[in-house]
């Protein structure tokens, strides 16, 4: 889930270092959980090998935009005032505007598009939760439940966006570990399962394989999405230096969480497990309460993070803050289109690996390095600019001190010549392992430029594809049996 990006997430006092974890445990969710066990164990031991280097990656990119913004609010004390979109303010200062409108349309794409999986698992829980109570007599397609969740969330999103962040967050995250727990207790309790060799997924070819772990790192790259959020979260830190605490602690509890039920399922079920971890469960009371958790978890990660979405769709069209009828009209209007949405899509999964190696991508391991290596640019171009008027303050001082008639300009015969000498300060400033360390940046920002580039254009059009053979194969979407039936009525 997002926080809301035009609101502070706590008024007054700013976050300490526990609850900016929070807030990242929040915003991982429930997916970690229960949707991400399956793509990894499918990559058999070359998952670890994902898992660790996107997660790494993603801790790293993450510091750099809470760097950039350091860096930032020193050169433009402006800044501070542009906390409602802080990514595409980034983006301005760095690249100009016309980088800012694209980077704000990528955000908004993404996080109205995250929004699609959480309705989708959340409708899914909830036939899961119906069959497994009923015993199967109660059976409404998750297709509907996907109706039935927009309707009933359209209302809550017509309020706007929650007042007190705090406890939405901490509720969120309470959620996320009972859901934990849950799943955990009941794969420990299965019995005679069937334990399959993982090795033998890999006696398909090659290509498959990198196929697997490409859509493996698109999911990844979704369910770890943190980025367009961190800045809100740094901004608000009591102490913005223990950014990068904050974010290892959120990860590090996630991944644990996550490790844990993925060993228990590769042990109990191996490859055998659903794209649900929930689905592929047998039925128990745990489970019944696990569902609903899941399906809670998500209604509110979409009532939340989607706001500053439809805040910023407002500004765009002028749109009262206050509550009116326009905004009423415009969110029914996008949830509607997220209805549609999720009912045309095949597998949530593709949903996750598609925005994840296409839309986050960019967002997560792309524009980060890419502004830290403008940024450090420009704040060696602004350290210069202060050391040069510095310098030409200290000679005009003395020459009114000594009261000679001597013009001011003839004293600086050579401007460029002294702005060559200047030019080495910044430098002479800094000790040895400094440059080193600045260097070293350097090169692996570009290296993640790089390989984030070629990622994204190779994950796309693997997740185009089997987007495309899912739809002409037997998994239909739901919109395609909705209209059968409605043909049939």
């Amino acid at each position: 889930m997002q926080p809301d990006e035009t609101t502070p997430i706590l008024q007054g006092n700013g976050l300490s270092v526990f609850f900016a974890i929070l807030c990242i445990v929040d915003v991982f969710g429930v997916f970690p959980v229960v949707a991400l066990p399956k793509p990894i164990i499918d990559c058999g031991y070359y998952g670890i090998l994902v898992i660790f280097a996107v997660c790494s990656i993603q801790i790293y990119t993450a510091t750099l935009l809470g760097k950039c913004w350091n860096l930032a609010e020193e050169m433009e004390p402006n800044m501070k005032r542009k906390n409602r979109y802080p990514y595409s303010a980034l983006a301005e200062l760095t690249f100009g505007k016309y980088l800012a409108h694209f980077v704000t349309f990528l955000v908004d794409i993404t996080v109205f598009g995250g929004g699609i999986p959480n309705l989708i698992v959340a409708a899914k829980n909830l036939e899961l939760l119906g069959l497994r109570i009923s015993e199967g007599s109660f059976d409404i397609s998750f297709c509907y439940w996907i109706i039935i969740l927009g309707t009933v969330l359209c209302p809550i999103l017509w309020l706007g966006s929650p007042k007190d962040m705090k406890v939405i967050c901490t509720i969120s995250a309470l959620i996320v570990t009972s859901v934990y727990i849950l799943t955990s207790s009941c794969l420990l309790s299965t019995v005679n399962a069937d334990i399959p060799q993982i090795e033998a997924e890999f006696s398909s070819s090659n290509w498959e394989l990198w196929q697997v772990m490409l859509s493996a790192y698109g999911i990844v790259t979704f369910q770890f999405d943190i980025h367009p959020t961190i800045l809100t979260i740094h901004m608000d830190m009591t102490n913005k230096g223990k950014l990068p605490i904050a974010i290892i602690g959120g990860f590090s509890v996630s991944l644990i969480m996550f490790g844990t039920t993925a060993l228990i399922t590769a042990w109990k079920y191996g490859t055998n497990s659903k794209a649900s971890l929930l689905e592929t469960l047998p039925t128990s009371l745990p489970l019944h309460f696990a569902a609903g958790l899941v399906a809670i978890q998500l209604c509110l990660t979409s009532a939340v993070s989607n706001s500053a979405l439809y805040q910023h769709m407002e500004d765009c069209l002028n749109i009262s803050r206050a509550f009116n009828h326009k905004r009423c009209i415009l969110r029914t209007i996008l949830i509607i289109i997220a209805i549609i949405i999720a009912e045309s899509v095949p597998r949530f999964d593709l949903v996750m690996s598609l925005i994840g190696g296409s839309l986050t991508g960019p967002l997560v391991f792309f524009f980060p390095p890419l502004f830290y290596i403008r940024m450090i640019y420009l704040h060696k171009k602004y350290v210069r600019k202060l050391e040069l008027e510095s310098f030409s303050n200290v000679i005009l001082m003395e020459r009114r001190s000594s009261n000679l008639s001597e013009d001011y300009s003839s004293d600086i015969t050579d401007y460029k010549g002294e702005q060559k000498i200047n030019v080495g300060l910044y430098q002479s400033r800094k000790t040895f392992r400094e440059i080193w360390n600045e260097k070293l940046e350097i090169v692996i920002c570009v290296f993640i430029i790089i390989l984030s580039s070629f990622a994204t254009c190779i994950t796309t059009y693997l997740n185009v594809s089997s987007a495309t053979l899912s739809y002409a194969n037997l998994t239909k979407p739901c919109i395609y049996n909705i209209s059968n039936a409605l043909l049939y009525l």
